[in-house]
């Protein structure tokens, strides 16, 4: 558990759209967290038991800042995968 951070409850919603939008399934995406597949479908249904270490192995694999799990929209994350999308094309 996180000390003093309160997980958003959107987390859930949030951690199966980045998965989807990564073509992964919840094996495949459990595989490269390091955890089961039923321990992310847990995390997908209620995502309070994430830890920080969890949230940043999330944010490295999807590619997002940490603050998009905690503040972040799919508007915010629309925004960051067009700047990277930008900066691979230079």
């Amino acid at each position: 558990m996180i000390v003093g951070k309160q997980i958003p409850m959107y987390l859930k919603f949030t951690l199966r759209s980045l998965r989807i939008r990564a073509d992964l399934t919840q094996s495949e995406a459990a595989l490269k967290l390091g955890v089961t597949a039923d321990t992310l479908r847990r995390w997908e249904k209620d995502s309070g038991n994430l830890d920080i270490t969890t949230i940043d192995k999330i944010c490295e694999l999807y590619s997002i800042p940490r603050d998009y799990i905690f503040f972040g929209s799919d508007d915010a994350l629309s925004v960051i995968l067009k700047t990277e999308k930008e900066k691979e094309a230079i």
